[in-house]
């Protein structure tokens, strides 16, 4: 059987459908429970020392 030359092919201007194989995407899960329980901190307090903060506060006086 021949094609039709007739019909064009269907094109669909859907943005979320012609992106959604980039974004959606398996990802790593972290458990944050548990990191906590093992002592581990996103952010580390303390970071800088009395040295640090005692010439901020004489530059800015």
């Amino acid at each position: 059987m021949a094609k039709k030359k007739g019909l064009p092919e269907v094109v669909v201007h859907n943005f979320v459908a012609k992106h959604m194989h980039e974004v959606n995407k398996s990802q790593v899960f972290v458990d944050r429970k548990k990191n906590a329980k093992r002592g581990y901190d996103k952010h580390k307090k303390g970071r800088y020392s009395n040295d640090y903060l005692s010439f901020y506060f004489t530059v800015f006086s």
